[in-house]
């Protein structure tokens, strides 16, 4: 870290380094591919960079060495639009407990029916608007959406994946449709529904509809809707778009029920040079963004919480363990389209705790790294108590890795190079801990 520098990466810098921070893209991920870590890191590229850059909701953070080479850097996002690729925090609103939940917000069943309706039949307003503008753009599908979709399942691994071009723009453009709408209480009603397709519509209205009680001119319009071409091919879409959560989440989902693109920060990338490995620098970059980030969201203060989110294959544990050094240990495993199952991590913070949150990171930082620009000083007990926990979180990983095999369904991470890896690192640990013991009898 001696002859490093940690940066943002601004608009008045980014003609001396974007460059080189794409190069940096192409060298690692040349670098997992040829570790056998195939489609475990999508580039970015020099264009979407630099729109991070000059977005003021995003943040990128960069490590320079001392001949201005890029060796390490990190992009962390906020503000993405709802339900798009990037927005992890609509994972955590799927399924029937935030169907109750919804269900919950409303005094009587029939004001919940009533804005289930309204939401869909919006939604299939936002869709036409949406196809329109995506059969404008792609004039080869001769204005046939569903060509295109054929044509996206069929091409060779490019069937609705992880970024497919025709279910993003779906996203994308419904949801600016929505946000253009005048009507502000539509944008929290679509959150609230974004899910809700025909099938559920069935159930609710199905056998225990009470015509009586529901508008007729809804249900005659459901009705009709139900017949149009939008409907059948909306619907077709989201089939091939389902998400699956694989395993039953093992912490209180209901409290990430709030979190949106709004007060949710992604930490998106965090890439360092193979060639020239410095032990917590992406920690380091990402502990830069995320404390700017949060310090500019609670800077409003109506703000009163903010989620921590990432993503990451199972297969990469340097991933896993950098999103849990910062607290993103709530997850949950799911299939995004017809992409490789991913993980998705998150966690939340209150407002009266973030500068507890952010000591606590520094001094690890501190502790473990030996990254301390402001020259803080930390007692020995503390030094201590930071090892230690360190040295646990290390055994528990170790045991954990240890207990899985290969053969075990969706959840193994690792291999014996990481087991080896682990007692390496609890070794220099218990030297860290012995060393520190030292200090304090003296």
């Amino acid at each position: 870290m001696a002859n490093l520098k940690i940066k943002e990466l601004t608009k008045e810098n980014e003609e001396k380094y974007l460059d080189k921070v794409a190069q940096l893209e192409k060298i690692v991920l040349a670098a997992m591919e040829k570790d056998g870590k195939i489609g475990q890191l999508f580039i970015t590229g020099k264009e979407d960079i630099s729109e991070y850059v000059h977005s003021k909701q995003n943040t990128v953070m960069i490590a320079v060495d001392s001949n201005e080479n890029v060796q390490s850097a990190t992009y962390i996002t906020q503000g993405q639009k709802a339900f798009t690729y990037n927005d992890i925090t609509k994972y955590f609103k799927y399924g029937e407990g935030y169907k109750k939940y919804v269900k919950s917000l409303y005094a009587n069943e029939n004001e919940y029916k009533n804005d289930m309706l309204e939401v869909y039949k919006v939604k299939l307003k936002a869709y036409k608007y949406a196809k329109g503008k995506i059969l404008n753009e792609h004039p080869e599908f001769s204005n046939d959406i569903l060509s295109f979709l054929e044509h996206e399942l069929k091409e060779e691994n490019n069937h609705f994946h992880e970024k497919s071009i025709l279910r993003e723009d779906f996203n994308k453009y419904m949801s600016e449709y929505i946000e253009n709408m005048q009507e502000s209480s539509i944008k929290e009603k679509y959150e609230k529904f974004y899910w809700t397709n025909a099938e559920d519509i069935s159930k609710e209205f199905g056998k225990t509809i009470d015509i009586n009680k529901i508008k007729n001119s809804d249900i005659k319009e459901y009705e009709k809707s139900m017949k149009l071409q939008e409907e059948y091919e909306y619907n077709k879409i989201l089939q091939n778009s389902k998400i699956v959560i694989h395993e039953k989440p093992e912490f209180e989902i209901e409290k990430y029920y709030n979190a949106n693109t709004q007060n949710a920060v992604e930490i998106d990338t965090y890439i360092t040079n193979p060639n020239a490995r410095h032990a917590g620098l992406a920690r380091i970059l990402v502990y830069e963004g995320i404390k700017k980030q949060m310090k500019k969201h609670f800077n409003n203060d109506a703000s009163k919480e903010i989620y921590l989110c990432s993503t990451l294959h199972r297969e990469n544990l340097s991933s896993k363990y950098v999103s849990e050094f910062f607290g993103l240990k709530d997850s949950l495993y799911v299939k995004r389209r017809d992409g490789r199952d991913r993980e998705v991590h998150i966690c939340k913070i209150e407002r009266q705790n973030v500068d507890e949150y952010l000591n606590k990171i520094q001094d690890k930082l501190i502790v473990l790294y030996n990254y301390n620009p402001e020259n803080k000083k930390i007692s020995q007990e503390r030094k201590e108590d930071i090892i230690k926990e360190q040295i646990e979180y290390e055994k528990n990983e170790l045991k954990r890795i240890q207990g899985y095999s290969k053969n075990t369904n969706n959840k193994y991470f690792g291999n014996i190079k990481d087991t080896e890896s682990k007692i390496r690192k609890i070794n220099r640990l218990n030297n860290m801990l012995n060393k520190n013991k030292e200090e304090l009898e003296r």
